[in-house]
């Protein structure tokens, strides 16, 4: 076992954030993190200095935000969206709606340019009936509706449309940054005078770039939705909403392409304004279809733009993100040369390291350099520590070609063990990439595709339980908690694909290649899968290919919706039961624990759920109860035919948890044996194998020093000891 040292004199893949200036720390930093290309980040400049240093230059822009003189010039040409107002009970037959109540004046305007009698509507939100407009008049100077005729103590809400007058991200940056420019305003490039002025603006901002390699388009069109409350802060966010590419003209057009019209609520949706956990009704699938196949055409054209001058295009999958839709087959019209992902975890980096197409696959480092970390008694090296373990152990099953960072760099210059931390993290990177990237790694041959409302769509989209309701971290970083078995999955030796419940419908079975089905989330949701277990030709299309000898994994609330006198549609599969306060007259069948199991074999203590309470109980008289909390089963298997079952309560992301992950995805496909492959014993220890460089490598995501046998591609083991947060190479030779 010959041990390879870590390459310090491996340079490029890592884009560096530059600062007019800075540039003799700039310079200095060029030494550490060795880079071969720059960059401009927000609200900065690069000076002729930096320019001439001869490196590749990206320059960013996000063009519909780009002119605020002509912006200001076209109201008529801002943003738009639907809004529901607060809900209001009435206590008599008048109800006054002031519509921004509760919504920030600063960033929204209401649009009564679009007659409020047609494309307004007032919902009875007790019994869910529509207004007529002969009963409501809306005052303008106030931002006052008023209905008459009301029914006393039934709610109301009206959904209107508004400007969105200050751009998310500019309110973001003001905020946190502490801006003093004015507020910054997003156009519409749906509407023709925009896509005319944008067209003529892009064509001279790019004869202003001779020294530009890389255009780096801030994604698209459309914003992903985040709504403010009256005192700016978030009241609503989805990163992957499509709420803000509304206008008048597009949804003529729509109704004409479609052959029906959208009515304000199938926006509003109840207030839930169609977020990615709702199962999605065809009205919405429709909408996304429709802003998707314009922005593919609006991007392609700037791209024609940029390669018409012999530059790059790259595009980031941050603000404008609605209708871009990397997953789909039309993206790659578009013609990207470069895909950009801000990346916090292991999820993120199989989001952007999974997506199709011949782009380059680059991530941007969390913490950026902005001042919510990179302040007095910040610790940036923390939080990048606990980030770059979890993105180097998803590293080990898919590779990316660059690496780099945003944000402002004269911040992360006061942070010197940060800059030293960077440093060790690019040099980790460039040998992960000499050494394995572009092969294959070893893994276990086992083929898991994840079951879902939105399938591959939504590959790899972190999603929250209730927990998230209550836990807030910061605005702009996503921190999932509870159950988190998306990020346990990305860095396990198993090729995951990711399976819509519509396909299975229209097959009418699982599709052929799949040796585990895996579904994780709360119920009702779409990534549990919500209302459509109701269909029995979901139901039983599963159940038969586990009966054939497939096997399904659920945690959370697996196939819940309450239906024919159960909860769980698999309960039969699964051999629990979840109760919801209807069924249980009698105490819960009593349980004996199967202490020595397959699965449970690396736990030192109990299995982290989340929480003590799952409500599940035991119902099936074969089911194998591996932990619980009383009669609350937290992880159990079962046999259905040939093939076999497991339920697990909940998965916070752990070392641990991720080995109780691979464990049950193996003993349900019946690959005990890919074990012993490939494998450290220590579950702190994550091992990646590349056969075609004969290389294997280690990785100890913990504070502590661990040792561990680690087994071989033989089968043999070998003894190593992997220092605190390092990495280790090793040659199979």
């Amino acid at each position: 076992m010959k041990h390879l040292e870590i390459d310090r004199t491996l340079q490029g893949s890592v884009t560096l954030p530059a600062e007019a200036g800075k540039e003799k720390e700039m310079l200095e930093l060029v030494g550490l993190w060795k880079p071969d290309a720059i960059r401009d980040s927000d609200g900065t400049r690069l000076s002729d200095e930096i320019l001439k240093l001869g490196y590749p230059i990206y320059s960013t822009t996000c063009l519909v935000r780009a002119d605020q003189a002509w912006a200001r010039a076209h109201p008529d040409q801002l943003a738009r969206k639907y809004l529901m107002s607060d809900p209001v009970t009435a206590t008599g037959s008048t109800v006054e709606i002031r519509l921004l109540d509760g919504f920030s004046a600063d960033k929204y305007a209401i649009d009564t340019d679009s007659t409020p009698t047609q494309f307004w509507e007032v919902i009875d939100r007790t019994n869910g009936d529509t207004v007529s407009p002969s009963s409501w008049d809306f005052d303008v100077d106030s931002g006052t509706l008023v209905i008459r005729n009301a029914t006393a103590f039934h709610r109301y809400t009206v959904s209107f449309l508004v400007w969105v007058i200050w751009d998310s991200t500019s309110m973001y940056n003001h905020i946190t940054n502490s801006w003093t420019i004015p507020p910054i305003q997003g156009v519409d490039p749906y509407l023709k005078p925009t896509w005319d002025h944008l067209m003529e603006y892009f064509e001279a901002y790019l004869d202003k770039l001779p020294d530009t390699e890389v255009v780096r388009l801030t994604t698209l069109a459309y914003h992903f939705v985040i709504d403010s409350d009256e005192m700016n802060h978030d009241k609503y966010r989805d990163w992957h909403g499509y709420g803000e590419a509304v206008s008048p003209e597009a949804l003529a057009d729509f109704a004409k392409q479609k052959g029906y019209a959208l009515r304000p609520e199938h926006f509003v949706d109840q207030g839930y304004y169609n977020n990615s956990y709702r199962v999605p009704a065809k009205e919405y699938r429709d909408w996304m279809d429709f802003v998707h196949r314009f922005v593919v055409e609006y991007g392609r054209e700037l791209v024609r733009r940029i390669h018409v001058r012999g530059k790059k295009a790259a595009v980031f999958w941050g603000d404008h993100w609605a209708g871009m839709e990397p997953y789909s087959p039309r993206f790659q019209e578009i013609g990207i040369d470069i895909n950009i992902g801000a990346c916090e975890d292991g999820v993120a980096l199989r989001r952007l390291a999974d997506s199709p197409g011949p782009q380059i696959k680059e991530i941007r480092l969390y913490p950026y350099f902005f001042p919510d970390v990179f302040k007095q008694g910040g610790d940036p090296t923390a939080e990048s520590r606990r980030n770059w373990m979890k993105i180097r152990r998803a590293l080990f099953r898919q590779g990316i070609d660059r690496i780099g960072h945003g944000g402002y760099l004269r911040l992360a210059l006061g942070f010197p063990e940060f800059i030293r931390h960077v440093a060790d993290i690019c040099d980790e990177f460039r040998m992960l990439k000499e050494q394995a990237h572009g092969t294959k790694p070893a893994g276990t041959g086992v083929r898991v595709a994840v079951l879902d409302a939105w399938g591959g769509l939504r590959s790899w989209i972190n999603h929250m339980n209730p927990d998230q309701k209550f836990h807030v971290i910061r605005p702009d970083t996503f921190e999932v908690a509870g159950s988190n078995a998306l990020e346990c999955l990305s860095g396990l030796p198993v090729d995951v694909s990711f399976l819509s419940i519509d396909e299975v419908l229209a097959a009418g079975r699982v599709p052929a290649g799949i040796d585990v089905l895996l579904t994780e989330g709360t119920e009702g949701t779409a990534w549990s899968g919500g209302y459509l277990w109701k269909n029995p030709s979901l139901s039983t299309a599963v159940r038969a290919f586990v009966h054939a000898g497939g096997a399904f994994v659920g945690i959370g609330d697996p196939s819940a919706a309450e239906h024919q006198g159960q909860c769980f549609q698999l309960g039969d599969l699964l051999g629990v039961q979840k109760e919801k306060g209807n069924s249980m007259s009698v105490l819960a069948r009593p349980m004996i624990l199967t202490e020595n199991h397959f699965i449970t074999a690396d736990l030192q203590g109990c299995l982290d759920v989340g929480g003590d309470k799952s409500w599940t109980f035991l119902s099936g008289r074969t089911t194998q109860v591996l932990a619980a909390s009383g009669n609350h089963v937290h992880l159990a298997v079962n046999e259905f035919g040939s093939g076999r079952c497991a339920y697990i309560a909940g998965l916070p992301y752990s070392a641990e948890n991720s080995r109780v992950l691979l464990r049950t995805i193996l003993w349900c496909a019946r690959k005990e044996e890919a074990l012993e492959r490939w494998h450290a014993a220590n579950p702190t220890l994550d091992v990646g194998a590349w056969p075609e460089r004969r290389v294997w490598a280690v990785a100890n995501s913990v504070s502590t020093l661990q040792k561990s046998r680690v087994f071989l591609g033989t089968g043999e083991a070998v003894e190593v000891e992997i220092p605190a947060y390092a990495v280790q190479f090793f040659s199979m030779d």
